[in-house]
């Protein structure tokens, strides 16, 4: 069967830092070379925050995979890769052939941030509010 390109992200537990999760990033991309498969990048983003919590954690070390691998690899590598215990999440995604490699995503400044710059910059009021109207 004809190799596919994939790309896996996976969220590491934060307890693990940047070494512990370099080693797993070593661990799994090898998995993928045992395997059969190529990998072609690997790109740490590094801690972030979760959309929601997971397991009561609210931060995560990403790392994401891109790899050319059988569909049989794939179903092992993603069955060890779900026995390691500081692995919060993964998921893994197949890639059109002619889609461009991943880059590295700018991480969003921290809501407080935001808030103060809206704050310095006042905008006049699209509407104004009347009395005696509303609930």
């Amino acid at each position: 069967m004809a190799d596919r390109r994939y790309e896996t992200l996976v969220l590491f537990h934060p307890e693990q830092g940047e070494p512990g999760a370099k080693d797993l990033a070593t661990r799994i991309r090898s998995l993928i070379e045992d395997q059969g498969g190529t990998v072609s990048q690997v790109l740490e983003w590094g801690m972030r925050d979760l959309a929601y919590p997971i397991g009561k954690e609210r931060r995560a070390i990403y790392v994401l995979f891109e790899y050319r691998i059988g569909v049989r690899g794939l179903r092992e590598t993603e069955r060890n890769i779900t026995l390691m215990d500081p692995v919060l999440r993964f998921i893994s995604v197949q890639q059109a052939e002619n889609a461009p490699p991943a880059t590295l995503r700018q991480q969003r400044p921290p809501e407080a941030e935001v808030a103060e710059s809206a704050e310095s910059e006042e905008a006049p009021a699209d509407f104004e509010a009347v009395e005696g109207e509303g609930a």
